[in-house]
């Protein structure tokens, strides 16, 4: 055998031989999907577990909760942060804080934001977390603030401005004479109306009274954080951040 069919059968050989670094990424992937089906094996005996104790609405808000947290991770890569406005400290938000575990806030809440230097490219925001105060039960001032009416006088007041707004508009649409200008002022009144309705479907949800429960203050994503005019403005008295900062 002369020196180039030795040559050739080497490169043969070498190019039957496994690359490591497929190897690697085949073995990778084997592990990955394992791990995958095992965790969601053990979520399928933890959604039946819920539902043979009727606690059906646990298991609802456990299936809600990884329906969005999918969504979330899947537009993680895409979603734009400067599209969002800058919160100022002491802005209300509304956000969807996940799957509570014991006494933690889970699932849709008002939420105050605390930071003091937002950014349009910054992704996320340290918040804390508001309740509806329950009759007769007790909190704690050394972990808790009582906001009172606050953040419903807030949104009444929104409501009230809206209103008003709506109806001097209305005012000027009876004593326009010329229809083509009438025609054109109704579609921004209609944009209005269903404002006004938002908001008060909002107000409708609330109950009176709101607890800050200051120990659970916490780091979340804006991708977590409601797209909603109806809270733009909402922002909590002087006094109360003062309360709350004493507290943190």
């Amino acid at each position: 055998m002369d020196n180039h069919e030795k040559s050739n059968e080497t490169k043969g050989n070498e190019n039957n031989k496994p690359i490591m670094g497929q190897i690697s990424v085949e073995e990778e992937k084997s592990k990955t999907i394992a791990h995958k089906d095992s965790a969601l094996r053990r979520l399928d005996v933890s959604f039946n577990r819920h539902i043979e104790l009727q606690e059906f609405k646990k298991s609802d808000l456990l299936a809600y909760w990884f329906t969005d947290f999918a969504n979330y991770h899947d537009n993680e890569g895409i979603f734009d942060f400067s599209s969002l406005r800058i919160f100022k400290h002491g802005d209300i938000v509304k956000a969807n804080l996940g799957f509570n575990i014991g006494n933690e806030l889970g699932g849709l809440h008002y939420c105050i934001v605390i930071n003091k230097n937002d950014n349009p490219y910054s992704g996320i925001l340290n918040v804390i977390p508001l309740t509806s105060a329950k009759e007769g039960k007790q909190y704690s001032s050394k972990t808790c603030v009582n906001l009172h009416d606050e953040l419903y006088s807030l949104l009444m007041n929104k409501f009230d401005k809206s209103y008003n707004a709506i109806n001097e508009k209305l005012e000027s649409l009876n004593k326009e004479a010329n229809e083509e200008k009438k025609f054109n002022m109704i579609k921004p009144i209609l944009v209005d109306l269903d404002y006004l309705t938002k908001i008060k479907e909002e107000i409708l949800k609330m109950k009176h009274g709101s607890i800050a429960y200051i120990q659970q203050i916490t780091t979340i994503s804006k991708q977590r954080v409601f797209k909603t005019p109806i809270l733009a403005g909402i922002k909590l008295s002087d006094e109360s951040l003062d309360l709350i900062d004493e507290k943190n």
